[in-house]
């Protein structure tokens, strides 16, 4: 099927799952935390999911109704 077999299978879900994801979970998260998304991926690019883990313990900030 598509001449993709199960070793460059594991190969694309292991930079799927270890290189991508972290930088859209730190992104959501990054935003509903208040913190400046732009700096969340760019600590990313060098500490990938510490960050994550940082960030999913920060409180999420509250947005006030206008």
């Amino acid at each position: 099927m598509f001449g993709i077999g199960l070793p460059e299978l594991i190969v694309l879900l292991f930079i799927f799952f270890v290189v991508i994801l972290p930088f859209i979970i730190n992104a959501k998260l990054a935003k509903s935390r208040g913190k400046s998304v732009a700096l969340m991926i760019l600590l990313t690019f060098f500490f990938s999911w510490i960050v994550t883990l940082i960030l999913a313990f920060m409180p999420r900030v509250e947005v006030p109704n206008a």
